[in-house]
C-alpha cells in the first residue's frame, strides 16, 4: 500500500493501460513518431 500511495497516479498501472501505449504506437495514428521513448510509469518518473 505504500508504493501505491506514493505513486503520483496514486494506484498501481494495469496491463491494459500498458497495451494501449503499445497499440496506439502500432497504429496509423503514430505515423509520425520516430525514436522516442515513452514511459507509461503513472508519472513515478516525474518525482
Amino acid at each position: 500500500m505504500q508504493r501505491i500511495r506514493q505513486a503520483p497516479a496514486g494506484r498501481m498501472a494495469k496491463a491494459s493501460g500498458i497495451a494501449n501505449v503499445a497499440l496506439f504506437l502500432a497504429g496509423d495514428e503514430a505515423s509520425f513518431v520516430h525514436g522516442s521513448v515513452y514511459t507509461a510509469d503513472g508519472g513515478r518518473l516525474i518525482r
